[in-house]
């Protein structure tokens, strides 16, 4: 219940240090350390989290950190990839993690190559998509064969 005066918890945006706590809440963090992080009461903060904001702000803290170990692993991509290979072909490496790396690398080539084809077949679709419902894509083969 709101002090006299004062919104209704509910009726209140999001506030920064518990923005703060949600955001180390979705970084790994437990209920008692996101709430030293927001400088609250871990009691306070679990009543925070029936806040209408909170889940969606949560979720999209959740989110922002896939992406951004998305992008690491990508920036990485290279290196990792030149690692698994020497591990795949080191004769001193055990045969069960030499085949394991050997079993990754195809697996990783064999998925890019089904996403790339699905990329390509959902293109097709949306354009043909489109034409159906009487949107600006124009079918190139058949202007060029006019």
């Amino acid at each position: 219940m709101a002090k006299p005066g004062r919104l209704p918890r509910e009726e209140q945006t999001l506030p920064p240090n518990i923005q703060k706590a949600l955001a180390a809440r979705a970084s790994g963090s437990n209920w008692n350390e996101a709430a030293e992080v927001g400088k609250i009461t871990p009691v306070n903060l679990r009543k925070w989290r029936k806040h209408p904001d909170a889940a969606g702000y949560l979720q999209e803290c959740i989110q922002h950190n896939i992406e951004d170990a998305t992008s690491y692993i990508a920036d990485n991509a290279p290196a990792l990839a030149v690692r698994l290979v020497e591990l795949g072909l080191d004769r001193t490496t055990r045969p069960y993690a030499a085949i394991q790396a050997i079993a990754e690398s195809f697996k990783i080539m064999s998925n890019n190559i089904a996403d790339r084809e699905n990329r390509e077949e959902l293109r097709t679709i949306k354009a043909a998509l489109e034409r159906l419902e009487g949107g600006t894509a124009y079918d190139i083969y058949a202007e060029s064969e006019e």
